[in-house]
């Protein structure tokens, strides 16, 4: 599910298994809801930071620096930012946490099926009733 987007290169998803993913440019990174929330937690922290400044929780680091590319690393994952860039990047991942809280709020992945789930190859199989020719 859709949580944020600029464009059809940089956007965050969710699914109902409990991922966050962060689409930006060609690479796609998954994190828990948890890591998600760390990550953009950092990043408002150096937001409102006036000076160059680094934040790190975990694997999860953010170094913000005034005037050249701020650096978010997840892990091996190294993601870039030019200031305008990184601007772009906390706004989205400030609108996809609170849309993040109103998808779990609401309840419906809550439920262990949705209309769209099709069951599983392997379920498949067992419904199906097979001839004794």
């Amino acid at each position: 599910m859709q949580l944020a987007r600029i464009d059809g290169h940089r956007f965050v998803t969710a699914c109902r298994h409990g991922l966050v993913h962060v689409t930006w440019g060609r690479v796609t990174m998954r994190l828990s809801r948890d890591e998600f929330r760390h990550l953009t937690r950092l990043l408002e922290r150096t937001e409102d930071s006036l000076l160059p400044s680094s934040g790190r929780q975990g694997e999860i680091q953010v170094t913000c620096r005034a005037d050249e590319d701020s650096e978010v690393r997840v892990g091996a994952w190294i993601l870039l930012l030019s200031p305008a860039d990184l601007q772009t990047f906390i706004r989205v991942a400030q609108q996809a946490v609170h849309r993040l809280d109103e998808i779990l709020a609401s309840g419906i992945w809550d439920s262990e099926e949705t209309e769209d789930t099709q069951p599983s190859f392997l379920e498949q199989l067992r419904q199906h009733t097979f001839s004794d020719n």
